[in-house]
């Protein structure tokens, strides 16, 4: 039963994710639009971006849980 119940938060979690995903991709587009890079070096600053912003995201939830 419990094996059920995982795979069940998994499903959710998995679905928030994506959705999350989805939307910094767009709002981290929108951050950089003044920014001067294309192509390859656009990409690449993305990406950083939204490693930086989920690093972020992970620090502020995990200090949280152990205050």
């Amino acid at each position: 039963m419990e094996t059920n119940k995982n795979k069940k938060l998994l499903d959710i979690a998995q679905g928030v994710a994506d959705i999350t995903e989805e939307l910094m991709y767009d709002s981290i587009d929108w951050q950089l639009s003044d920014f001067e890079a294309d192509g390859d070096d656009y990409n690449a600053i993305h990406a950083e971006v939204l490693q930086m912003t989920i690093k972020i995201m992970y620090k502020n939830i995990t200090s949280r849980a152990h205050n």
